[in-house]
């Protein structure tokens, strides 16, 4: 069974959202974006929270009236 880590999947978003220009703007070159997209090279912890960044801009850019995700509230139930 073939499965990806959360990190591979971010990953993934960014490439999808950014194409060609995904490496450059996670300070990676094309090749070691490759190695960590097929989990034979770590994901560094500063390029993960670049891409969480990349990928979380989506949400910021939502039209209005579209669906966001809601901010978590601690006194609901």
């Amino acid at each position: 069974m073939d499965f990806i880590t959360d990190g591979q999947a971010v990953l993934q978003r960014v490439v999808a959202k950014l194409g060609d220009a995904a490496a450059s703007q996670l300070g990676l070159t094309q090749a070691a974006l490759v190695r960590m997209l097929d989990g034979r090279e770590a994901l560094p912890t500063h390029v993960l929270l670049r891409a969480v960044d990349i990928v979380l801009d989506e949400f910021q850019h939502v039209p209005s009236g579209e669906s966001r995700p809601r901010p978590f509230n601690r006194t609901e139930s």
